[in-house]
């Protein structure tokens, strides 16, 4: 599984990296985000969804938390 961290970053950029990272990978990997910023846990997820990603998990570590995407196109 792959790794991106984003803490410190604000909103667009961790979804903008997500994405960047997400369509360099092959379908049925997975991407692992660490993130601090609350908008990131919402925008993930939702992008995830309209372009029929799936989002495995997403675990609260206290001071930030990791979203799970797994590539399916």
């Amino acid at each position: 599984m792959e790794k991106l961290d984003v803490r410190g970053k604000v909103c667009p950029l961790p979804l903008f990296y997500a994405k960047r990272r997400i369509s360099e990978m092959k379908p049925g990997e997975e991407l692992e985000v660490i993130s601090d910023d609350l908008t990131a846990k919402e925008t993930i997820p939702k992008w995830s969804k309209i372009h029929e990603h799936e989002v495995v998990s997403i675990k609260d570590d206290g001071n930030f938390f990791r979203i799970i995407v797994r590539r399916w196109k």
